[in-house]
């Protein structure tokens, strides 16, 4: 049964994992037992010093100082280190065995002693710890048991058949302790062997994404900070799909889920050396590439990429299309840690996004201080008051034909106390990419449904919403819930959109802004014109208004192709049943070429600049007023 168990122990004992662990287990084991044996051997050679004379003195002390100056420098220098490999731990022991073995055996060649042949089976049972390996210590035993045979069978029978007895009895108990000891310590090995498997496993799952089996954003900063750690350049690359969000809301979870392994694995089978591909979250990746790729390699890379995962994909018998905008930075050119880079990657991804959809956009580091006062103003809306800070100015929209102002366009506004009066343009643009723009819009929103109420039945308001407002439907039923909660008409109330906040989800922004429109809601277009498929629009979505860009407008003075454009784009709307506002009108020059298109609104500087909502009040009192004055004076005149 021994001999079995001492087989299973060297079965598992040649796994070199395990050798590895041994020695590590081992060790503290063999450094311990040098200690005392160095203060044996010391004393032993005092000892011998004392009672030695002539040639044994020379032997004998000299034997047992090697002795102790070899258990000295092993414990000292060889058996140092964390972890030393498993062959000098089995020499060591070896050499350890076989200087124990020397002392015993030339002190006994020179001063036979029948009780002392007892040492060797000492020496054997010593041998069972010492001998680290399964070979180590039945080699050294076998030769201590053998010795003790061997000066024994000098002895009479009776001693022999003792010390025969002793022999056996120590050979059996000493294997068995060898036995005991290594079953315990591969015990130990297997228990630590399993906690580091589980841990690895743990490791490979908290650094893992369960959904598309790449690296989480855990696993893909803890590679990113050990890159900046190591000073080593390489490109971080954050890219969003196009479009993903539509498709998991109208198909499901379950459908987008699907799409989504359908995306990684397109991309991560696309042959690109040296690019690690990691999902921070939703439908938002990041990518590391090689330092030394030039940015127009980085550019190809990325656009190739985009080509590659913006290919329709069959999910469930439906064809389903994504696209994905990309934004790379640097390091350490374009920012010193993670936290920077990541700053610089993202504000080129929104860049990508609001302007380059569909392709890869490198940070300009001629930028830099754009993003950083893009940082500053989210920090701003991260902390500020934003209910006490922002508000809304109100432009007229007049009618030519009513002669009168016949409602307000809401202009967002924001009065910070750290950074004063800041451009809507920097602020929205800022919100939507810190993704606060729902907050705003909610706060803006309420404000102006509180001035709609005061004003007359007749008076409509016209409040703009993002590409992000429009893309949530949630968000979307719970304005119509303010709305429902108000008492105001629906019919009072208009959502302006642009061309750029429905394109990248059009499917999606149908199905709000019919949900929208079926409540009583008016839908306008914005910026009609500024766009390559405004046109387009006008019959995929479900608009009651269009407001023709300014920029046509202006031209019309000396420019005979905007006013046809105009004039066109009037009679456009006048057919198809949808009103139409003409922007940026600001001289009485500009208007008298308008006036013969008949204009159906005029929104500019000539009948209104933004103006808050006492003067808006006031303006629509005073005309409530002078229509009065008008009708008692129509009679008089009759």
């Amino acid at each position: 049964m021994v001999l079995n168990r001492l087989l299973e122990i060297h079965r598992k004992f040649v796994d070199p994992v395990r050798q590895q662990t041994m020695a590590k287990a081992y060790a503290p084991i063999i450094r311990t037992i040098l200690i005392p044996g160095c203060a044996y051997y010391i004393f032993t050679t005092l000892k011998h010093w004392r009672e030695e004379t002539g040639a044994a003195l020379a032997i004998l002390c000299s034997l047992s100082a090697l002795t102790a100056f070899s258990f000295y420098m092993l414990r000292q220098y060889v058996l140092t280190g964390h972890s030393p490999s498993l062959r000098r731990l089995e020499l060591s022991g070896l050499l350890i065995n076989l200087l124990l073995y020397a002392n015993v055996l030339t002190y006994l060649l020179i001063h036979f002693e029948q009780s002392k042949l007892v040492y060797f089976a000492m020496m054997a049972v010593i041998f069972s710890t010492t001998g680290v390996t399964l070979r180590t210590t039945l080699a050294s035993v076998f030769l201590s048991l053998t010795t003790l045979y061997w000066f024994a069978s000098g002895l009479s029978e009776e001693l022999l058949g003792q010390y025969v007895s002793i022999g056996v009895a120590t050979a059996f108990g000493s294997l068995a302790m060898a036995t005991l000891l290594r079953e315990a310590i591969l015990q130990q090995i297997d228990a630590r062997l399993l906690a580091d498997k589980l841990a690895a496993k743990a490791r490979n799952l908290a650094d893992t994404d369960m959904l598309t089996g790449i690296p989480n954003r855990r696993a893909m900063f803890d590679k990113i900070d050990h890159l900046v750690d190591e000073r080593r350049p390489f490109w971080m690359g954050i890219i969003d799909l196009d479009g993903f969000k539509g498709i998991n809301d109208v198909y499901g979870h379950v459908i987008g889920d699907h799409l989504l392994r359908a995306v990684v694995e397109r991309a991560t089978a696309s042959d690109m050396d040296g690019v690690s591909l990691g999902r921070i979250g939703g439908d938002e990746f990041i990518a590391i590439l090689p330092g030394t790729m030039t940015e127009d390699e980085v550019r190809q890379v990325g656009d190739r990429s985009i080509e590659i995962v913006s290919t329709p994909y069959s999910v469930d018998s439906l064809d389903l299309s994504v696209g994905a905008s990309a934004g790379f930075a640097h390091f350490p050119s374009m920012g010193s840690s993670s936290a920077q880079l990541y700053e610089k990657a993202d504000f080129a991804l929104y860049k990508a996004k609001s302007q380059f959809r569909g392709q890869c956009i490198v940070f300009d580091t001629a930028e830099d201080q754009e993003m950083k006062q893009a940082i500053a103003i989210e920090r701003e809306l991260r902390e500020s008051d934003l209910e006490e800070e922002l508000y809304l100015l109100y432009q007229p929209q007049y009618s030519p034909c009513m002669k009168r102002v016949v409602g307000f366009e809401a202009l967002a506004r924001w009065q910070n106390a750290n950074l004063g009066l800041v451009r809507p343009d920097h602020f929205i643009r800022a919100a939507e990419r810190a993704g606060h723009i729902r907050k705003v819009t909610d706060i803006l929103f309420t404000k102006g449904l509180a001035e709609l109420s005061k004003w007359p039945e007749d008076t409509s308001l016209s409040f703009n919403l993002s590409g992000q407002d429009i893309s949530n439907q949630a968000f979307i039923m719970s304005l119509l819930g303010k709305i429902m909660a108000s008492g105001v008409s629906p019919t009072r109330l208009e959502f302006e959109i642009t061309e750029t906040a429905v394109m990248s989800d059009l499917e999606t922004s149908q199905a709000v802004l019919e949900t929208l429109r079926a409540s009583g809601c008016k839908i306008a277009l914005d910026d009609f014109g500024s766009g390559y498929s405004s046109f387009e629009y006008l019959d995929q979505l479900p608009l009651d208004k269009v407001k023709v860009d300014r920029s046509f407008v202006r031209k019309v003075a000396h420019s005979e192709t905007s006013r046809e454009i105009v004039a066109g784009v009037i009679g456009l709307c006048r057919k198809l049943d949808l009103r139409c506002v003409l922007e940026g009108v600001e001289t009485e020059s500009e208007m008298a070429i308008l006036t013969p298109m008949e204009p159906d609104l005029i929104q500019g500087y000539l009948f209104g600049r933004p103006m808050p909502a006492q003067e808006a009040r006031k303006l629509l009192l005073d005309q409530v007023e002078d229509h009065s004055e008008d009708n008692e004076a129509a009679p008089r005149s009759a």
